[in-house]
């Protein structure tokens, strides 16, 4: 007997080894949550300084509550002070009365039943507090404040001061101080401004701000002056008036007191006082405002000019002539007169005189008046003239002068007349009868020149010559000499009658070299000055008057002139002693000697005062004060007299200041400090020198004793030179060298990984300076560990931590002999997961051993799940143990657990869970001797029944069972050899049994119910010649029984169990076939090649049996699977969906054993083992993809990864798992030589605690190099779903670049299916779509973790959407049949191969990818048509909503063939308004209509004010559509009674709809509401108006007001202006309450703008709340309630290519 054939087949099935080990996280495990999802906690302070908020998801069903623990820790990391504890079951709790800026560590555990708590540990800052007594306050100089505050209670890391001048809004000062820093002096400020302060409390990155204001004290200008404009008015002008917020003038009427006051502002230079008192004298007083600061300033004094006198006249009065006027406005000093012509005279009058009389008798002639009005400096003049008159003036009285007579003739005679005649004037003086030989004629008047004619009795005549009478003597001579040190001025009165004129003579005492001098003078000179005399000597001058040849008596007098003061004065330093030194020259001229005195400036104060004699030219004075000014005044000495002082300032020198310190206050700032010295100076000047080059130098005032310097280099040695200033002299202190503190980072964020902690510094902005920096790590029972670190590095990495301990980690910078720290940051390592696992199963218990992982490490908890059917688990086992074995038991056999092992570290972390599942080893199946005969279907079928449990119990290890069909009637039992049998050798070899159906185990417990029977039909199939097992036709006629075969699942000792035979029955009658007739013919010829043919089958199945078995076996089953036409996808869908996915399970079981007879040698060979990251998903070997040798080393071209045939290609994909660590490397090398442009990525890095795939790109913009590929992150854009990234690859040894795109889907859990068929399906579209623009590249690389599960359900639903493209057909099962020749377990689960199905429904469902011409647009109705289905006229279908992801392609679609597919659809959408017209039956509508009837303000006829409301969508806003003309009051009373929030007018301004708005000063007045303007602004960037709506009940509403910018009737609104018009509209209406505003939108003459605009809001609206869009029913639905919002084409159109660039550009 032939050995069985089948048997070493059925020890290679390994049933569900294939099945990738599903690794889930215990139940109740360590770090999960009871809904299997970490513990989720945020804390926050909430903006409050002593409180934190927690917040955290609801506890699940079965949850306690959560536990609390609070305590607080010290600037080094240990907890301090009270430990707080809460337990609360809210989903939220506040901690109050906390420290204000201190670190806290929080403790959160959910409480679960069973003791099964999870917890998570986390630190958490509170918020600062502000600081306290904040004040502001001037100091000593107008240019500075000082800040002085109370440190902010609680911790801090130090306060930031932020100094702004109000008026100019600009920042002055930004400077940060240390913590313990409560007063700041803020220098170089601007006088007489205000300045706002902000005191910023830093702790961390929280922050907390307080503020205060003051004005710096006022300077008022230096120089005033004030200027008279005329007779009324002033202006007053200065200089240098920044100094002040504002200057307050008061002008003063000295004469009347009263007072006029102006203010004027900064940088005002000048003011004018109009309207004032004309002659008036006026006092300004300027002071300097600044807030409730007052400086006074200078003063001046000036005069109005006067008015001019009015009506000024001047008339004879004999004998003279009288004056008179009126007076101007205003006021005067007085008057002064000056009479011209042949009298002159001068008057002063006083204020009040009006008149004025020259009573003196007047010569006759022409006089001239000059009126002067005196005020001040000023005067106003006025003239007038007169004639006067002849006449004979009376003879004075007084006595005469004697005048000599020449002996004239007519004197000797008796009688004879004497007349006098004074020289030039036609009058008669006298008529005088003298007497004979008179010689003398007394006339009156001294002085003048007079002839005398003499008349005789007989009238002869004669004439004496002319001659002078005596002149007058000068009066009242004074001599001065107060001028000038050189000079004398004379002054007399002038002498009384006619002159010539005036002699003057002069003569030093006691000199006999100086001459004297003599001058003469005319008749009006009164005085006279004596230049070039000598300093210090006495003069005798003499003065007398002449007239003629005669002078009159001499008046002498005697006067000094001043001694002349000293010449080249100075005050210096002497050398010996330290003293000052005064030295001057004599000066010309006499002398008596010197005075000296030596004055102190600050304070003003008298030193010394001495004198000295005439030749004494120096003098010194010692033990004066250092670095003080000294004033010395000399004078010269004659007699009583002093001559004016000559003045020179000196200064002693100054001592240089002492104990000069520099401290650091800051990063980026010194403060140097001293002490004053003895004595005065002026100042100090405080230079900073870096390496000898000076980088600050800046004066400071003598009382200052510290100055600081901002904005310097951190880590850098700087020095201070402090040098004392008194006048022009210096004194230098020793130079003081300080040092910044280095820079640390202002933040570090720790990234914990596997034992290494990523660390990322964030440095603050600005120059990093020098120093040396390193990490510090330190913890218990650890030396600390240091890591060198340069200045602004961004990135540490901390390797080799100790998993399980808790470290600590400062950064520390030296720079000199300063160190600065940063808080210690705690990093809790995680201890190690479990190694090297193993599992030895027996029937009732498990053995577990393990390699217990290095580090601080407490406890093993090890948990044990028991698996049941439908993947449901029961926790079974649950225990901690310090060991690395044991010994589960007792356990059920035959039974899968999943054991999850986590280590718990000392520092309270637990590890990740290393999670394995293991069987126990079913006990020994004991099958009947033999099984009862099956039961057969009823009537004449050739079915048979299997029924469940007919093999005993324990068929639950039964893998196949198999029907024998036999002929032979004699049979007791079924031979063995008959499962070796086939239908061939049956039909045509004559044996009569064989084995005729062969299938898997149909109860073996699953996700599905098990049925209780299988029925099973016998001789369905046309096998044809194949010799492989095969149903085929039974003989006709003749007579079968039938019995069941079992086959044990387990290998080695595979057990096969046999049924007893079937009753038996007779087949039917069937037409001998074709292949039958043929093979009977033939059999006579080819009997030989049969007998070779038998003999070929024993010796050569027995090696490969197991082989052919499970081959023939898929061939056969999969014939039955044919393609699916697309019309009828659905309906085989459901049908397979039925009794629990059943047929799909079924389906499944026959792909399972697919491909893996092919050889996987190189994958298997021990130099690649570690390679694979999974040992049961190997590539096979005719697949595998091959990398280029390396350095001609064997299986360096290995990689797990497999090309795979795509629908056009067969090479289109590559299958590879996710990269190891060590992989990585070859991973870049597979995209490199493969030319891959585009990764698909279907997981994440990590889950369920488990590493699916290694990191292999870059975490940022630092470029990675993994063997000769260097790869650089360029771009990263993460999605809701999926994250798109680009690298840019560089091939060291090619010196290429290439570009490559990465699509991660990352809602794809392990072993599962993602939520819905859209997201796969949107995320196979965007993958085409960057394959297609990838021109002439690779293979698209696909991966998962394995490489297969995910993997295949990706490759397949691309092939597949092809297939449906192309053929309209769907052959999901030979696609995954051809997927998994090429590499093993594509698509791993049921449940993804039930997916696939899915997905491919949803995309039948969405329709044909195009519409070709407008009848198919007409009849598009969402589905696929089947061929050749003719379409019913009159039965249009109604577009189906569209999906957001595919909107952009079917506008395309719809745009092809001269906008087809949109004509269609437009027609369709007339139709169905049409149809419902015709009807006569109210259509639905989403939208009330409510129709105004015209009133006053309405329109034209035919026009009439209509409004509409479309109720909230998927946001809930009402919106309110109004067209046609309407009045203020309709509109604002729709606007009240709907509740508009937004007012939308899409309509251009008309200037005639004026009072439809309201105005700063006009509001609108309705009789139910008032609209009040409030301000104008901005929304989202476009202008709005800000209105206040009053309605007559008292309540009040705001409404914000949007006007479209251009829109014209008749014209499509233009997208790029609508839609962000939208957007803004959109961001005023609130979508966070309960019940959103009302959007109202107007346009008075375009229905169709309104239309547009209403259903764009709408639609975007519905895309973001569906994921889809509904162009059709949004515009059928508007066209219903409003005919005239009936869309044409273009706008339909128009419609679609506004929401497509919407949607483009992510707008909902």
């Amino acid at each position: 007997m032939r050995p069985p054939v089948l048997f070493v087949a059925i020890l290679w099935l390994p049933g569900f080894l294939a099945k990738e080990g599903e690794c889930q996280p215990p139940e109740e495990g360590p770090s999960w949550a009871s809904e299997g999802s970490p513990l989720r906690v945020t804390v926050s302070s909430r903006g409050r300084s002593a409180s934190l908020t927690l917040n955290w998801d609801a506890p699940g069903p079965g949850g306690l509550g959560r536990t609390l623990r609070l305590s607080r820790l010290s600037p080094r990391g240990s907890p301090e002070g009270q430990l707080l504890q809460a337990h609360t079951n809210a989903s939220s709790f506040e901690f109050r009365d906390l420290v204000p800026g201190s670190r806290y560590q929080l403790e959160v555990t959910a409480v679960r039943p069973c003791g099964q708590n999870a917890s998570l540990s986390l630190t958490a800052l509170t918020a600062p507090s502000t600081v306290q007594d904040l004040k502001l306050h001037g100091s000593e100089s107008p240019s500075s404040l000082e800040a002085s505050w109370g440190s902010a209670p609680g911790g801090q890391d130090g306060y930031q001061l932020v100094l702004c001048h109000l008026e100019s809004q600009t920042v002055v000062h930004n400077v940060s101080t240390s913590a313990g820093t409560l007063s700041y002096n803020f220098s170089h400020l601007l006088p007489g401004s205000e300045y706002g302060l902000e005191i910023t409390t830093w702790a961390a990155h929280l922050q907390a701000k307080t503020s205060t204001r003051q004005w710096t004290a006022p300077v008022p200008p230096g120089q005033l002056a004030l200027r008279a404009l005329g007779t009324r008015a002033l202006r007053a002008s200065w200089y240098s008036s920044g100094g002040a917020a504002w200057l307050h003038l008061l002008l003063t009427d000295l004469l009347s007191g009263f007072n006029l006051t102006a203010g004027v502002t900064r940088g005002v230079s000048s003011h004018t006082f109009p309207c004032l008192s004309p002659g008036t004298p006026y006092t300004l007083k300027l002071s300097a405002v600044a807030g409730p600061h007052w400086a006074v300033g200078p003063s001046a004094t000036e005069w109005t000019r006067p008015s001019t006198p009015r009506d000024l006249g001047l008339a004879p009065q004999p004998p003279g002539l009288r004056a008179s006027w009126k007076v101007g406005p205003g006021a005067r000093e007085g008057y002064l007169l000056r009479l011209s012509g042949p009298v002159d005279k001068t008057l002063s009058l006083g204020p009040g005189a009006l008149n004025i009389t020259f009573l003196r008798p007047l010569p006759s002639g022409h006089y001239a008046l000059e009126l002067r009005v005196l005020a001040g400096p000023y005067e106003a003049r006025a003239q007038a003239t007169a004639w006067l008159g002849d006449a004979l003036a009376q003879r004075p009285q007084g006595s005469g002068t004697e005048l000599p007579l020449d002996r004239p003739e007519a004197s000797e005679e008796p009688g004879s007349q004497i007349l006098p005649y004074t020289e030039g004037a036609p009058c008669l003086l006298r008529n005088v009868s003298g007497a004979p030989g008179v010689t003398l004629v007394t006339l009156h008047g001294p002085g003048a020149r007079s002839q005398v004619d003499t008349v005789s009795a007989l009238g002869t005549a004669s004439a004496s010559p002319t001659g002078h009478t005596g002149p007058p003597t000068p009066q009242s001579l004074e001599v001065t000499g107060r001028d000038s040190p050189s000079t004398l001025t004379i002054g007399w009165a002038p002498a009384a009658g006619p002159r010539e004129g005036y002699r003057v003579s002069w003569h030093q005492e006691g000199s006999q070299s100086s001459p004297g001098g003599l001058v003469n003078l005319g008749p009006d000179n009164t005085s006279l000055m004596l230049p070039d005399l000598v300093p210090g000597s006495c003069y005798t001058v003499s003065v007398w008057t002449r007239a003629g040849n005669l002078s009159s008596s001499i008046q002498r007098a005697r006067a000094c002139t001043l001694p002349a003061p000293p010449v080249s004065l100075s005050l210096g330093l002497a050398a010996q002693p330290p003293a000052l030194r005064a030295v001057w020259s004599p000066p010309a001229g006499g002398r008596d000697g010197f005075l000296l005195r030596l004055y102190c400036l600050r304070p003003p104060a008298l030193e010394g005062q001495d004198t000295l004699g005439p030749e004494v030219q120096t003098f010194s004075w010692t033990r004066l004060a250092p670095g003080t000014e000294f004033l010395v005044w000399l004078a010269t000495l004659r007699g009583p007299d002093e001559s004016s002082a000559a003045n020179a300032t000196g200064w002693t020198r100054p001592l240089a200041p002492a104990l000069v310190n520099v401290t650091s206050e800051g990063a980026t700032q010194l403060r140097a400090s001293w002490v004053h010295a003895l004595g005065g100076r002026d100042g100090y000047r405080v230079t900073l020198y870096q390496a000898g080059v000076q980088v600050r130098s800046s004066p400071v005032g003598a009382h200052v004793d510290s100055a600081s310097f901002l904005a310097l280099t951190p880590g850098t040695e700087y020095k201070v030179e402090v040098v004392t200033q008194a006048g022009p002299l210096r004194a230098v202190a020793a130079s003081t060298a300080g040092w910044t503190p280095p820079v640390v980072p202002a933040e570090l964020l720790v990234s914990m990984q596997a034992g290494s902690a990523v660390v990322s510094l964030a440095w603050a902005s600005g120059p990093l300076g020098h120093g040396a920096c390193h990490a510090q790590l330190s913890g218990a029972r650890l030396l600390s560990r240091e890591q060198p670190l340069a200045l602004g590095q961004a990135r540490l990495v901390l390797r080799d931590l100790t998993p399980g301990r808790n470290l600590s980690l400062t950064v520390q910078c030296r720079a000199g002999p300063l160190q600065a720290s940063t808080h210690p940051v705690l990093l809790p390592v995680e201890p190690d997961p479990v190694e090297d696992v193993q599992c030895q199963p027996e029937a009732t218990r498990l053995a577990l051993v393990w390699t217990v992982p290095t580090g601080d490490v407490d406890t093993c908890l090890v948990v044990a799940e028991q698996l049941a059917a439908g993947g449901a688990a029961q926790l079974i086992f649950r225990a901690n143990t310090s060991g690395g074995a044991l010994l589960l038991a007792p356990l059920a056999p035959a039974a899968s657990y999943r054991l999850s092992l986590s280590v718990l570290g000392r520092n309270g972390l637990w590890s990740r869970a290393v999670s394995l599942v293991c069987a126990t080893v079913p006990e020994a199946w004991h099958p009947p001797e033999l099984a009862a005969a099956p039961q057969l279907e009823p009537e004449t079928g050739m079915g048979v029944l299997i029924a469940q449990g007919m093999f005993g119990e324990e068929d639950g290890q039964i893998q196949w069972y198999g029907v024998i069909a036999s002929t032979n009637m004699s049979l007791a039992r079924p031979p063995r050899e008959a499962i070796n049998c086939t239908w061939f050798d049956h039909y045509y070899g004559g044996r009569d049994a064989y084995l005729a159906v062969l299938l898997s185990n149909p109860f073996y417990a699953g996700p599905w119910a098990a049925p209780t029977s299988w029925p099973v039909p016998v001789g369905t199939d046309d096998c044809g010649q194949t010799r492989d097992i095969c149903n085929g036709r039974l003989r006709p006629g003749s007579r079968y029984r039938f019995s069941v075969v079992a086959f044990s699942r387990h290998s080695p000792d595979t057990l096969i169990a046999f049924s007893a035979f079937s009753e038996p029955r007779t087949s039917p009658s069937w037409a001998v076939p074709l292949p039958v007739t043929a093979g009977i013919v033939a059999s006579v010829l080819a009997l030989v090649w049969l007998g070779l043919l038998c003999g070929r089958r024993v010796k050569g199945q027995r090696a490969e049996k197991s082989l052919c078995s499970q081959e023939l076996t898929a061939y056969n089953l999969r014939r039955t699977h044919r393609p699916i036409p697309a019309h009828s996808f659905q309906q085989s869908f459901e049908s397979k969906s039925a009794h629990a996915c059943q047929a799909f399970f079924q389906e499944f079981e026959e792909l399972k054993e697919v491909g893996k007879e092919q050889p996987r040698l190189e994958a298997e060979h021990p130099a690649n083992s570690t390679k694979n990251r999974y040992p049961h998903v190997l590539p096979y070997d005719h697949s595998r993809v091959r990398l280029a040798l390396l350095d001609g080393k064997p299986h360096s071209d290995y990689i797990n990864a497999s090309f795979i045939p795509g629908y056009t290609h067969p090479q289109e994909f590559i299958a590879t798992q996710g990269p190891l660590k060590k992989t990585l490397a070859d991973f870049w090398r597979l995209v490199w030589e493969q030319q891959v442009h585009v990764i698909v990525m279907l997981t994440v890095g990590m889950e369920n605690g488990r590493v699916l795939c290694e990191h292999y790109w870059p975490a940022d913009s630092s470029p990675v190099t993994h063997g000769p590929v260097t790869i650089c992150l360029l771009a990263e854009q993460p999605q809701d779903e999926w994250t798109t990234r680009e690298f840019q690859l560089h091939h060291a040894a090619q010196q290429q670049l290439r570009r490559v795109k990465q699509l991660q889907f990352t809602t794809w859990p392990d072993h599962s299916v993602p939520e819905a068929p859209s997201s796969l399906l949107a995320f196979v579209e965007l993958a085409r779509e960057q394959a297609r623009a990838a021109v002439g590249a690779g293979p698209l690389l696909v991966h998962c973790s394995a490489g297969v599960g995910r993997s295949g359900t990706f490759v397949a639903l691309w092939r597949l959407l092809q297939q449906l493209e192309e053929e309209q057909v769907v052959d999901a099962f030979h696609a995954v049949h051809m997927l998994r020749l090429h590499r093993p377990l594509m698509i791993q689960t049921p449940s993804q191969y039930v997916f696939l199905h899915r997905c491919l429904l949803s995309r039948v469902l969405e329709g044909p990818p195009s519409s070709r011409t407008a009848e198919v647009a007409e009849t598009h109705s969402g589905h696929w048509a089947a061929p050749g289905t003719p379409h019913v006229a009159g039965a249009p279908c109604r577009p189906q909503p569209i999906p957001v992801r595919n909107f952009a392609r079917v506008c395309a679609e719809r745009a092809a063939d001269g906008n087809a597919g949109f004509l269609g659809e437009h027609q369709l959408l007339l139709q169905a308004l049409k149809n419902e017209a015709g009807s006569g039956m109210p259509s639905p509508r989403d939208g009330c209509c409510h129709e105004r009837p015209p009133s006053a303000e309405s329109g034209p006829a035919g026009e009439m004010l209509e409004a509409w409301l479309f109720p909230g969508g998927p946001s809930g806003r009402d919106h309110v559509v109004l067209t046609g003309p309407a009045g203020p009051a309709e509109l604002w009373e729709l606007v009240w009674e709907h509740g508009a929030c937004v007012l939308v007018s899409l309509c251009p301004p008309d200037p005639q709809e004026k009072e439809f708005w309201p105005t700063e000063t006009q509001p609108v007045v309705t009789d139910t509401v008032t609209v009040r303007w409030v301000a104008d602004g901005s929304a989202a960037g476009w202008p709005c108006t800000f209105l206040h709506v009053t309605h007559a009940s008292g309540k009040e509403r705001p409404v914000q007001r949007l006007q479209f910018p251009c829109g014209e009737p008749g014209q499509v609104l233009p997208p790029e202006t609508l839609l962000p018009f939208l957007a803004a509209v959109g961001r005023c209406c609130p979508w966070d309450t309960e019940q959103p505003g009302t959007l109202l939108s107007h346009c008075s003459k375009d229905a169709a703008q309104l239309g547009t605009f209403l259903a764009l809001e709408q639609l975007l609206q519905q895309a973001g709340a569906e994921g889809a869009v509904d162009i059709f029913t949004v515009a059928l639905q508007q066209s219903q309630a409003c005919g005239l919002m009936t869309p044409t084409l273009e706008e339909y159109i128009h419609l679609y290519s506004c929401l497509n660039s919407a949607l483009s550009d992510g707008l909902p």
